[in-house]
């Protein structure tokens, strides 16, 4: 398992929403209640456990904009499944997803779309004590079922063991 927080985006048309802007003075409507819009099923499939953030006030925000177009921001922690292949420990990589799908509405209804240009931004100042993000891959990961097919994205994350740590704190002591 690996656990990250992360600032999730998520935009859709919704043209019920749509209003006037008095003329592009109205840039956006902000909102910081989801539940007076409607909004995509999205649930992470392969989370263990997760938890949203609330201290001092809730970390999300809702934009509706003057033509329908609604961005939903929120700040989740996830501890997610990655089953690993230890086969060549300590020197070895690792694939481990992040997947979202939807729970009840089929691709006949929604479907989800990776954002053109950049759709995952990684912070820069990334530190992991004892692996390196080599890159990351973003893809669909739809599945059928008996029940009809589910939009499902995803992206898979290539870590690199850093070998130097065991080096470190285990072979070097052992010797």
């Amino acid at each position: 398992e690996y656990s990250v927080q992360l600032t999730f985006r998520e935009q859709w048309l919704d043209e019920r929403l749509k209003f006037d802007d008095i003329g592009g003075r109205l840039k956006y409507l902000t909102l910081t209640e989801a539940n007076r819009v409607w909004m995509p099923d999205l649930f992470f499939s392969n989370e263990k456990e997760g938890h949203f953030h609330n201290i001092i006030m809730p970390n999300v925000y809702i934009r509706i904009f003057p033509y329908g177009s609604v961005l939903y921001s929120i700040r989740i922690s996830l501890t997610l499944a990655c089953p690993m292949n230890l086969k060549l420990y300590p020197l070895d990589r690792q694939v481990c997803s992040l997947r979202m799908a939807s729970y009840g509405w089929t691709t006949a209804d929604l479907v989800f779309l990776w954002k053109e240009g950049d759709p995952v931004q990684v912070v820069k100042n990334l530190h992991l004590p004892r692996f390196t993000l080599e890159k990351f891959l973003t893809d669909y990961c739809n599945s059928k079922t008996n029940t009809g097919e589910y939009s499902c994205l995803k992206v898979d994350l290539l870590f690199k063991r850093e070998f130097s740590y065991y080096l470190i704190q285990i072979y070097i002591p052992c010797c």
